[in-house]
């Protein structure tokens, strides 16, 4: 059941109109509980049973364990969701490389066939649990102890797949206070769905086969298309989870309840480090507050330790995105660029460099290129044919700046950067709701009317696969 499908809009129409009838805050609870797993029903009946447990399990220590023994049990916790996270995502990866290994060593051992079952939305339902486990541990917030409420801070459908990755201190106090509808949050809740609707089904859809092409047979194009194709991806992966993400804000405001914001002009960072604090928020933080910062952080350490902590959390941020050494690199990029960035500002530089360097054309130009350079290896089927796009692109032939790719794809890229300034006026700088009736239905149109105009069924969201 796709957000961009009959099926969800009928279920979202279905449940607001059951939530808003009542005035009984649990048993508002339950219906969005019931909505939640007939959502996630829709991808595997028996999968909802597996985050069934895993949430009451969750539950069973946090409230059973933590009072006695708060250390035990944020180590049981930590252990069951990695331990699942692992066996259904990363124990194949594992395996494979084992035995890869002992063949190096002259011991061949055949490879066991390990069946590929992913549970949607694994990676981003685990990092809420164990997050809501270290705060509990850290005395951040106290133990839900009424399950259904966990229960909804880990399944409510908008967000259930692919984030934005929740704090329970942030979220939960939400489920338990009676929402008031009004019409700022229909307007706005609306107006953000409608928005993450077009960028979805209007830009990301739309260039998606110019770049599936492309990435299938990369030597089949010239190197001004296999860099069109790594820029369109660029747009792609942004649109298509920025649109994800406005719309879970706009399907979760017409609850009445506020998600955190996933993006914020990502692609106008003018340094790795600022890329980071506004592509992928939630992700980022988490990785900051649960892995670097436990790791030692910056704080009071050496370099060396430094430049270690930075390189474990991207790579592990990397391998988080998928079991295969593609993400590895890709994150292993971004690690080795945060590093350059950090020591770029401690070491002494000629004046005359420095400035070049900090010249703003300059420094967006060389973040953009380390983000578009490390999507070819996010976005390659294979370390292969990664390697292929690369060499294409740096290959300075005949017939280079020949391009096969079609009319539409130009004029999608044109439609992005209009749109892009556009949902970013109206949704990260302020809310459509504090314009006026006039612009806020000019926007609304421009939106809708696109959507409309530029409409492509296309596949599920990207990061559904993690």
């Amino acid at each position: 059941m796709l957000f961009n499908s009959e099926g969800y809009g009928i279920l979202l129409a279905l449940t607001l109109l059951a939530y808003w009838s009542t005035k009984s805050v649990s048993l508002r609870q339950i219906i969005v509980f019931i909505a939640s797993v007939v959502f996630y029903i829709q991808w595997s009946f028996l999968f909802v049973f597996l985050l069934l447990g895993l949430i009451i399990l969750n539950w069973v220590i946090t409230v059973g364990v933590y009072p006695r023994n708060s250390r035990l049990g944020l180590w049981l916790v930590v252990l069951a969701n990695l331990g699942i996270l692992f066996s259904f995502k990363y124990l194949s990866f594992f395996v494979d490389n084992v035995v890869d290994a002992l063949q190096l060593i002259g011991i061949v051992v055949e490879s066991p066939r390990i069946p590929a079952l992913l549970p949607l939305g694994i990676s981003f339902y685990v990092f809420e649990l164990i997050s809501y486990a270290v705060d509990l541990y850290n005395k951040k917030m106290v133990a839900e102890r009424n399950p259904l409420k966990l229960s909804i801070f880990v399944l409510f459908f908008p967000h259930l797949i692919a984030g934005p990755i929740c704090r329970a201190n942030q979220f939960m106090p939400q489920i338990g206070t009676l929402q008031k509808l009004s019409s700022d949050l229909i307007v706005t809740g609306a107006y953000l769905f409608v928005t993450g609707f077009a960028l979805k089904c209007g830009i990301a859809d739309g260039i998606a086969p110019y770049v599936n092409t492309t990435f299938a047979n990369p030597g089949n194009y010239g190197g001004l298309d296999n860099l069109l194709a790594v820029v369109g991806f660029g747009v792609q992966i942004f649109c298509d989870f920025w649109g994800y993400s406005l719309m879970a804000l706009g399907a979760a405001k017409l609850f009445g309840y506020d998600l955190p914001s996933n993006f914020n002009s990502p692609y106008t960072a003018q340094s790795i480090q600022q890329f980071w604090r506004r592509w992928h928020i939630t992700l980022s933080n988490w990785l900051r507050d649960y892995l670097y910062i436990p790791l030692g952080g910056s704080r009071d350490l050496s370099n060396f330790k430094i430049t270690r902590n930075l390189m474990i959390t991207m790579l592990l941020g990397g391998l988080w995105h998928g079991a295969s050494y593609n993400f590895v690199i890709w994150g292993g990029i971004h690690g080795l660029a945060l590093s350059v960035n950090r020591y770029y500002h401690l070491v002494r530089l000629p004046s005359g460099v420095k400035a070049v360097f900090s010249w703003a054309p300059m420094s967006w130009i060389l973040t953009m290129a380390v983000v578009f350079f490390s999507w070819i290896f996010f976005r390659a089927p294979t370390l292969s044919e990664a390697l292929m796009v690369v060499s294409n692109i740096f290959s300075f032939g005949a017939g280079y700046m020949q391009t096969r790719l079609d009319g539409v794809f130009f004029e999608l890229l044109v439609m992005f950067v209009i749109l892009y300034f556009i949902a970013n006026k109206t949704t990260n700088y302020q809310p459509i709701t504090h314009y006026s009736t006039r612009n806020q239905l000019l926007f609304f149109s421009t939106m809708f009317f696109f959507s409309l105009i530029y409409y492509v069924d296309g596949a599920q969201f990207i990061y559904f696969q993690f």
